[in-house]
């Protein structure tokens, strides 16, 4: 039976003095960014100078590239599609990585099926929301939270487990319950 965690076995603190940083500002990267800065968590976005740029500047976002957000962001949300993701993570994503980041998926496609194989040295954990991003968003506003998966694929640092249930309660998720999955099941689903 899976495991469902909820807000009182989730601390923030874990997040506090890292930067975390939203690729992509999106569907679920402009509800998770907001919903992590309203929780009161450094956030940064990383972007192509498109539409998603200039929505992350009028909402008050720090905004650059996508490769000066892998190198300034702790904590990485890989929040573009999978198609795409695998080029954007070996181009602009892994020469920025360092000792003891974090990667987190909201999707365990492209870890599942080896299409991206991160460092020894990250920790790697997914946070799936179960909605698309407006209505993670909407329910965070409403304090009502919205389920997610939740998995930890790498456990470099040893806190990996910490930090993806921080994540899912910066996003809302941790009150409705966060369940426990791996990155196979989340992709088969």
């Amino acid at each position: 039976m899976a495991r469902i965690y909820h807000d009182e076995e989730a601390d923030l603190e874990v997040l506090r003095s890292r930067r975390i940083a939203v690729i992509g500002y999106g569907n679920q990267g402009r509800a998770q960014g907001l919903n992590l800065r309203d929780s009161g968590l450094e956030v940064i976005v990383g972007s192509p100078r498109d539409k998603s740029w200039e929505l992350a500047e009028a909402d008050g976002m720090p905004v650059c590239s996508v490769q000066e957000a892998a190198c300034q962001g702790d904590v990485l949300l890989l929040l573009i599609p999978d198609e795409v993701l695998p080029e954007v993570f070996r181009q602009d994503i892994a020469p920025g990585l360092k000792d003891g980041d974090v990667l987190d998926f909201a999707s365990g496609y492209n870890i599942a099926f080896k299409l991206i194989s991160p460092p020894s040295y990250v920790d790697v954990v997914l946070v799936a929301p179960r909605m698309i991003g407006l209505g993670v968003r909407e329910l965070y506003l409403k304090g009502e939270g919205f389920p997610s998966f939740l998995g930890v694929e790498q456990d470099a640092s040893g806190q990996a487990l910490q930090v993806a249930l921080a994540l899912a309660k910066g996003i809302g998720s941790t009150k409705a319950g966060a369940i426990e999955v791996s990155f196979a099941q989340e992709a088969e689903m």
